[in-house]
């Protein structure tokens, strides 16, 4: 048995027992319980996109470097296979 499954016996109710949601249903019958999960979901999603916000602001400079690193290799061999096409320049 892996970790997302649960045994039938420790379900607290069956499926049919489930409600299901429609675009009539007020939201005041929607339980309390249920309010609570999805304001920390939304609290969690939040969290991890400020987070991930912070990591790529931190990694700018990184980013920079490393890029502006790749665009000068890359014109240089560029430039180095033009100059052995036409043996005009030296690489």
């Amino acid at each position: 048995m892996t970790q997302a499954e649960t045994p039938s016996s420790s379900q607290p109710f069956s499926p049919d027992q489930i409600p299901t949601l429609t675009q009539d249903m007020a939201l005041a019958h929607v339980p309390q319980a249920v309010h609570v999960a999805l304001d920390a979901r939304v609290a969690e999603k939040q969290t991890l996109m400020a987070l991930s916000s912070d990591l790529l602001e931190n990694l700018r400079p990184e980013i920079e470097r490393l890029t502006a690193d790749l665009v000068q290799r890359t014109l240089q061999s560029v430039w180095d296979k033009r100059a052995r096409t036409f043996q005009d320049v030296e690489p």
